[in-house]
């Protein structure tokens, strides 16, 4: 069942002659139907100038774009298509937002690595020894076979930054932790809470996927 209210989605563009077109996100009653068809057509393929310059779904009940808040208004949809941007405009302010409050933290990060010492080590023993590990998107679980991916390693001592550098393109001279592959690149700096807070960060919080135990 549909338990979301009754609102427009977009089902397809045309942008040879009817721009956006709208359909219901559910079904609506024999009546309703009757008082906003009107403002509907039941669109096929051959409908369009071009088929092949359309995007989406190109069958079905749909309305113009400018007849939508017609028909929002006679159907009582709250959740109007006005409020949907706007929701929308807002996610996307929270979204840049957290990047740029992510992008601070990295730089930072960064900046305090860049001063870290490069002890050659085994990436199992460091993981080994590890407290928690951290793994930004899952990137170092997900590509690490494709020699991408970063970890940040926290001990009571220690916190490690490790740049996976395993690809094809990356110079191996530069790596100092001994991994499965051809190496990595890897920072050491004392513990400090203000580095691990920044680490939280930018990694969200996600814990390493692999057995590190």
């Amino acid at each position: 069942m549909n338990n979301k209210s009754l609102q427009f989605i977009l089902k397809c563009i045309d942008y040879e002659e009817f721009g956006k077109l709208y359909a219901l996100n559910k079904k609506i009653s024999d009546e309703d139907m009757d008082r906003v068809k009107p403002y509907f057509k039941h669109y096929t393929p051959k409908d369009f100038t071009d088929i092949m310059n359309i995007e989406g779904n190109p069958h079905g009940w749909m309305c113009q774009e400018k007849d939508v808040e017609s028909v929002e208004e006679i159907l009582g949809i709250t959740q109007t298509l006005a409020k949907q941007e706007s929701e929308r405009e807002v996610r996307r302010r929270e979204l840049s937002k957290k990047r740029e409050i992510k992008d601070n933290a990295m730089n930072q990060i960064e900046e305090l690595f860049s001063k870290g010492q490069r002890p050659s080590k085994f990436l199992k023993k460091l993981l080994k020894k590890a407290d928690i590990v951290y793994d930004p998107g899952d990137a170092y679980y997900t590509e690490s076979k494709y020699g991408e991916g970063q970890l940040f390693l926290v001990d009571k001592k220690y916190i490690w930054y490790i740049i996976n550098n395993s690809a094809k393109e990356d110079d191996y001279t530069l790596n100092n932790i001994k991994t499965e592959s051809h190496g990595a690149v890897g920072f050491r700096l004392s513990y400090s809470s203000k580095l691990h807070d920044l680490i939280k960060i930018v990694s969200e919080e996600n814990i390493y996927k692999g057995a590190w135990f």
